[in-house]
């Protein structure tokens, strides 16, 4: 009996050993400067399984930069933009 889809191009190689050809891709990416997260979804196993093979095996591994969202486009406050038409519209907070 079958519960989950069969995946295509992505194994999960958690906890298991490292093949020859797992090694040699390995080498690969990090020759090719690919970053750690990459290397870590082509091979199916966790960043620190990643670095730790790779300080085993002398090779050096490029960090990426960190990705920083952009600000957004539009918040959220009370005032009108210029020339905009505000609304009429009672204080929201006001007690009676």
């Amino acid at each position: 009996m079958r519960y989950a889809p069969q995946s295509t191009g992505y194994s999960r190689n958690a906890g298991t050993r490292w093949r020859g050809e797992d090694l040699a891709r390995l080498r690969t990416l990090a020759r090719d400067g690919a970053p750690v997260r990459l290397i870590s979804l082509r091979l199916g196993r966790p960043d620190s399984a990643i670095r730790a093979k790779a300080g085993e095996l002398g090779l050096t591994l490029s960090s990426a930069e960190p990705v920083i969202a952009p600000p957004p486009a539009r918040t959220l406050t009370r005032t009108p933009r210029k020339g905009a038409m505000a609304a009429p519209q009672g204080d929201l907070f006001a007690h009676a």
